[in-house]
């Protein structure tokens, strides 16, 4: 057979003496390699919090020196904080554990300890000596192998699932060389590290050979079947090196023969195509090739079915097609044929499967605890916590980008995603779980169905709608739904109206409060029915007394629409209205309460239906109530509209009455008056009087506080507008100009109701919001009657 550079360098080893079989007094195994000092291949890592941004962006609060977990502690932890805890989320799965449950010692067949840590964890060569393995594996991805003399046996340890190989083949590393860093796959989960130490085999990384093991890969990891072939070729990673090596002392090594493998062996397959339906000895010998080249992990099962996805991923990594839904991707074919065959000649030529000599490792007096399953939290649980604090650290957001959820048949939307942390820092790479979008693909085609990783923190996905529905998009993260979007897909040649709508609104309005309030229309099904283009005029209408404002604008500055305020002259009881007057027929409008009779109702013209009618109550304004002096007075005013100024449902009613508020109170009272006053001689008078105060109210003072005495004067200049019959009050602190002017207001049944009685009227005291509320409902009871009537 034709002899390989590495063949050779192997025969020259063996001439050296390097390559003896040793016993438990080992003799000369390999060259020493110059050093002895062993270190574990990580020195720091991320904290938990921070493991899905780069380790090269963390700051020194988000890293950690990697905590050592000794096999002694492995029972411990395992039941600690119910299993989820510091030791069990680092160290994700250890030797002879299961997938399942990961830390369930001797009940599994995992040959090697997975390290969590954020992707670009630097990793170092625990030892010195050589690189004999160093390529990117179908099913590791970028894998390196280095060969150690430690002492005076032949150890080999495995780092996997790394971003890339910073080494060559044979190249000779030093210890705490940074040669790669942590990483993750498609087949792996989260980033981490896989680190493997095999005593000395015929091949590395090892792995279990059919003929020794000839079990399933999920039997064997989740039965632990094969515990004693796992110990005859590795050794527990954490426990090799919380001993530096020692356990090696424990452990003897002898030798059986093996079969040397020929390349005169039947090479035939690689001249025939190989698909579903064909000979199954042709389909049991790729099998079997596969296989030997450590990118069949499963068992040869004469079934096709079994080998496709391999042979498409081996044609993937070695660019023979684009994707899986290449013409040949399924095939065992001619381009596939001949990648395959070199790589076989390969390993046929390789030393390791060429030797005559196999070894077997015993491992005395090595034992670990064994941890049931008992209690033992599974994957899926502690997957599960971590999502959850994923969630927790992280803000996702899902918009359509030009449409709400209602969308035309043959539309293509794009729904933006962004994540960032709660500090609002954008999220990189690689979430747990990934995220994946689920909608009946017969009705809506999404791109991509799932996600892993993030180049940078946005990323497009494609919606196509394709048929006329009512369906759901979900989105999740591992196995939680973070959010439901109902979309109705419709034709854009149907004519639309809505049967229903919903008033958004608080159950309860405080009696002179403006608030805003949105209407959504729905179809038969109670589905809203947003961004579609509805036919038809609709009504909205308040009761007499409360007025509405339609507020207009568009989706993009919708926020901004529904904080943006109305003028008094854009309200009214009632309007009709038509798609162009909504947001996308999201109806926003302002609501005054002016009285307690309160509701709004929605019909559509086109038939007369009545589409939602909504009743609230309304309150008084808070501490406003029947226990004070004043408060019907306060009432009838706000009523009335003629006194203002709620203040987060409070009436404020014992603060000072101001000048602004005593002129823009008199000008609601004279514009009340007119709206109903018919004789032309008090009409003139009026609009007279309110011409006079729209001049005065720029001018006036929005912190100087009125006297009772100035607003006296104020009432009886603008609100007195006929000579009536008058009481004289024999007040002994006012003068008689003063007197006179008050008993315009105030009779014989009316007077301040305060400590001082009605011998008093206290012309200098500061009057208050609800004095004033009281002095004015007097003020146009006496004087108003023939204009206004007052509830």
């Amino acid at each position: 057979m034709k002899i390989t550079k590495d063949f050779k360098r192997f025969l020259s080893e063996m001439t050296l003496g390097v390559f003896l079989v040793t016993s438990l007094n080992p003799a000369p195994a390999l060259a020493a390699s110059g050093s002895d000092k062993i270190i574990y291949p990580l020195k720091q890592i991320s904290k938990l919090e921070c493991r899905f941004s780069d380790f090269k962006d963390l700051t020194s609060s988000c890293k950690q020196d990697l905590p050592v977990l000794n096999t002694d502690d492995y029972k411990k932890y395992a039941s600690k904080d119910w299993g989820y805890n510091d030791f069990t989320r680092i160290y994700t799965v250890l030797w002879w554990a299961s997938y399942k449950y990961w830390w369930d010692i001797w009940n599994g067949g995992h040959i090697w300890t997975d390290i969590a840590t954020s992707r670009w964890t630097p990793v170092y060569s625990m030892a010195d000596w050589k690189v004999i393995k160093a390529k990117n594996d179908i099913m590791l991805w970028n894998l390196v192998t280095i060969e150690h003399n430690i002492k005076w046996k032949k150890v080999v340890s495995s780092y996997a699932h790394l971003s890339k190989i910073d080494v060559k083949l044979w190249e000779t590393v030093k210890v705490w060389r940074k040669i790669w860093e942590v990483w993750s796959t498609w087949n792996s989960t989260w980033n981490h590290l896989h680190f493997q130490i095999d005593l000395e085999s015929k091949f590395y990384p090892y792995y279990y050979d059919y003929n020794k093991c000839p079990y399933s890969y999920y039997k064997i990891s989740e039965e632990g079947i094969c515990i004693d072939e796992l110990k005859k070729h590795t050794v527990d990673p954490l426990l090799f090196l919380e001993t530096s090596a020692a356990i090696l002392d424990k452990i003897s090594t002898t030798t059986i023969s093996s079969d040397i493998v020929s390349t005169s062996e039947d090479l035939s397959i690689f001249n025939r195509t190989v698909y579903i339906g064909y000979s199954k000895t042709d389909i049991k010998r790729v099998q079997e090739i596969y296989k030997k080249l450590g990118i069949y992990k499963w068992s040869i099962s004469w079934d096709y079915k079994d080998i496709e996805n391999t042979i498409i991923a081996y044609q993937i990594s070695n660019k023979l097609i684009k994707d899986k839904n290449d013409y040949w991707a399924w095939w065992f074919w001619p381009k596939t044929r001949a990648e395959t065959k070199k790589d076989y000649l390969v390993y046929l030529e390789d030393w390791t499967k060429t030797t005559d000599v196999e070894f077997v490792h015993e491992q005395k007096e090595i034992e670990t605890q064994k941890i049931e399953r008992v209690n033992l939290m599974s994957r899926e649980e502690i997957e599960k916590r971590e999502v959850d604090e994923f969630l927790r650290y992280h803000n996702i957001s899902l918009d359509f980008v030009n449409k709400g959820w209602n969308v035309k048949v043959w539309d293509t939307e794009t729904l933006k995603l962004n994540i960032t942390t709660r500090k609002g820092k954008p999220f990189k790479w690689e979430m747990p779980g990934g995220m994946t979008f689920i909608v009946n693909t017969e009705n809506v085609s999404v791109f991509p169905e799932r996600l892993f990783y993030f180049t940078d923190w946005k990323r497009d996905i494609k919606i196509s709608w394709l048929k006329e529905w009512n369906t759901n998009l979900y989105i999740k993260i591992w196995t939680q739904t973070i959010k439901t979007i109902p979309i109705k897909i419709f034709s854009a040649d149907k004519a639309i109206y809505p049967t229903s709508s919903r008033i958004l609104s608080p159950t309860k309005i405080t009696l002179w409060e403006k608030q805003t309030w949105i209407i959504v229309f729905e179809d038969s099904s109670w589905k809203s029915l947003i961004n579609l283009k509805y036919w038809s005029t609709y009504n909205i209408k308040a009761t007499e007394e409360n007025l509405i404002c339609i507020k207009e604008g568009n989706i993009a500055n919708i926020l901004k629409v529904y904080k943006s305020t109305c003028s008094e002259d854009e309200y009214k009881n009632e309007f009709n209205f038509t798609y162009d007057d909504t947001v996308w027929w999201l109806l926003i409008f302002d609501y005054k309460a002016t009285s307690k009779n309160f509701w709004v109702s929605v019909t559509n013209n086109y038939n007369s239906e009545l589409l939602s009618e909504k009743k609230i109550l309304v309150s008084n304004p808070k501490w406003l109530n029947n226990t004070y002096a004043y408060t019907q007075d306060v009432m009838t005013m706000l009523e009335e509209w003629i006194v203002d100024w709620i203040n987060k449902w409070y009436f404020l009613e014992n603060r000072w009455l101001t000048q602004r508020d005593a002129i823009t109170w008199i000008e609601n009272a004279l514009i009340k008056m007119n709206d109903n006053v018919y004789d032309n001689e008090s009409k003139n008078i009026i609009e007279k009087n309110l011409k006079d105060i729209e001049k005065v109210k720029p001018y006036s003072s929005r912190t100087k506080v009125l006297s009772r005495e100035e607003f006296l004067d104020l009432n009886y200049k603008y609100l007195v507008i006929e000579d009536i019959d008058t009481w004289q009050v024999e007040y002994r602190d006012i003068d008689t100009d003063t007197s006179q002017k008050l008993s315009k207001i105030f009779d014989e049944n009316t007077t301040w109701k305060d400590q001082f009685g009605e011998k008093y009227f206290r012309p200098e005291a500061k009057i208050t919001r609800w004095e004033w509320a009281f002095f004015l409902s007097k003020t146009l009871e006496r004087n108003a009657n023939t204009y206004l009537t007052l509830k």
